[in-house]
């Protein structure tokens, strides 16, 4: 059947994480970089060594605490 209750979970499990994603990236474009590498294009690709593992962390992050609550 539709399992409504688990739909919420998966968006509420990946709210965060697509957040901190994000924010990660917006700061990897206004941080300044060295001459060459200056471009939005380029900031995007660097900044994903430290998006994607902040994307990684806080899932499991989430996922923990989720679990824990839903086992109360």
């Amino acid at each position: 059947g539709y399992n409504k209750g688990g739909r919420l979970f998966i968006m509420k499990l990946i709210i965060f994480p697509l957040l901190a994603y994000f924010i990660v990236c917006v700061i990897a474009v206004l941080i300044p970089a060295s001459d060459g590498y200056n471009t939005v294009g380029w900031k995007l690709y660097a900044g994903q060594l430290y998006a994607v593992p902040t994307l990684l962390i806080v899932t499991l992050i989430t996922y923990y605490f989720s679990k824990r609550k839903l086992n109360r």
